[in-house]
């Protein structure tokens, strides 16, 4: 089944921009996917849902979705498996990308680079609401 990891910006999509992720991944790729978040993914959301600052509701609620469908393996995918490896983000997403021939989906344009360098496709929003293949 096909792996997709999905950064920490494109995790607020759905609150920011009102973009349905699942359902425009689903579209794009056209079949069973598994959602890969690596622990500092996870770790970057956390700090950034303390306080009063802009990003601080829509990271909690997004926290709230991986938290309600990580280790699911039932009903309709994508699951949600957290991957158990920290650090800076952006090199662990590489890293974990490399190691499960995942895609990666991200708005950061730094990050699409170095992937891109290395081999691995991205999946991006494109027009302000749709995804597609960087």
């Amino acid at each position: 089944m096909r792996q997709v990891i999905i950064d920490t910006n494109f995790w607020l999509l759905p609150f920011e921009k009102k973009v349905d992720i699942f359902k425009q991944i689903d579209m794009l790729l056209d079949e069973p996917y598994t959602v890969v978040v690596p622990q500092a993914v996870l770790d970057e959301l956390e700090g950034m849902s303390h306080g009063r600052l802009k990003r601080a509701v829509p990271s909690r609620r997004a926290i709230s979705i991986i938290r309600a469908k990580a280790g699911k393996k039932e009903g309709v995918p994508p699951w949600v498996e957290i991957d158990p490896q920290k650090g800076k983000a952006d090199g662990v997403i590489i890293t974990v990308a490399l190691q499960r021939g995942a895609y990666v989906a991200t708005n950061d344009f730094e990050l699409r680079k170095r992937l891109g360098q290395k081999g691995v496709k991205c999946i991006t929003l494109r027009d302000n609401h749709k995804v597609d293949f960087a």
